[in-house]
């Protein structure tokens, strides 16, 4: 069973307290929030999730086998997007609009392909195309700050989502700051299966077809597309290609920024991100 959270506003900026029940306004739509690699509902930024859930519904979904969401996680995007779809149905929606980060984003086109009548607008942060630039396994330089034994798990996540700047750094640790406030209530940490799953995945979505880029074509929902200067995870071409072949697509890039830009210049994208999803 896949896990579902609703998300409410909340005052408190650093709070990630989450409500089994929140009414959208009338007249919006409920936007689902698709998560990175082996993230969870904890990893969430509660500055966005807080700020969108001001006008709508804020659904925060685990991938089957992520969190407390049974079962094993499916080794392709598809599989996963498949799971998404059938999840949103359960709740009873028609349309809605999605949030997807990293691989969430790789999610957010394969459901905008698959059920294109479900699907309004669309947010991709720090993601890419199917057959993108450097997207069939993680860099050298990934691969080697994963590695590094003598490093923390926030070491690394800083490394790995933020610039080396002071300033990019300094906004990374405040995001982590955010995202274990709630000591409460926790989703546990991701099992190995889920990484070698979403690694199997991530290999055969950066497989370069013959036909490359061809399927964006079909993905007509107007799309909003942000990334960092540097993305080392999902290198940062792979936004420029985005915003060139989808037909409806606008491209941000943050400055002294890398895959957690959005993070980096959380009130600048919450403002944004909300005012995209609001335009007719």
């Amino acid at each position: 069973m896949i896990s579902p959270r609703r998300r409410r506003p909340d005052s408190r900026a650093a709070a990630t307290s989450v409500s089994p029940i929140a009414a959208s306004a009338e007249g919006t739509l409920p936007v689902v929030c698709l998560q990175h690699f082996t993230g969870t509902m904890n990893n969430w930024n509660p500055i966005h999730t807080n700020r969108l859930a001001e006008d709508r519904t804020v659904i925060l979904v685990d991938y089957r086998g992520v969190g407390r969401s049974g079962g094993e996680t499916p080794d392709s995007i598809a599989g996963m997007a498949a799971d998404i779809i059938t999840f949103i149905g359960a709740l009873g929606f028609d349309t809605v609009d999605l949030f997807g980060f990293s691989i969430g984003g790789m999610v957010a086109q394969q459901i905008a392909l698959d059920a294109p009548a479900l699907v309004r607008r669309i947010i991709l942060t720090g993601t890419g195309p199917a057959g993108g630039e450097g997207m069939r396994a993680f860099s050298h330089q990934v691969q080697e700050i994963v590695a590094r034994p003598d490093s923390t798990d926030t070491e690394r996540i800083l490394e790995l989502f933020f610039a080396p700047s002071d300033a990019s750094q300094a906004a990374g640790k405040a995001w982590i700051s955010r995202i274990t406030a709630r000591q409460t209530d926790r989703e546990p940490l991701a099992k190995s299966q889920v990484a070698e799953a979403m690694l199997v995945a991530l290999a055969e979505w950066g497989e370069i077809a013959d036909d490359r880029y061809g399927t964006l074509n079909g993905i007509t929902q107007p799309t909003l597309v942000v990334n960092g200067k540097d993305d080392i995870m999902v290198p940062t071409i792979n936004s420029y290609i985005l915003q060139q072949h989808l037909p409806d697509a606008r491209l941000v890039i943050y400055p002294d920024s890398g895959h957690g830009a959005h993070f980096q210049f959380h009130s600048e994208f919450a403002e944004l991100a909300a005012g995209f999803l609001a335009a007719e």
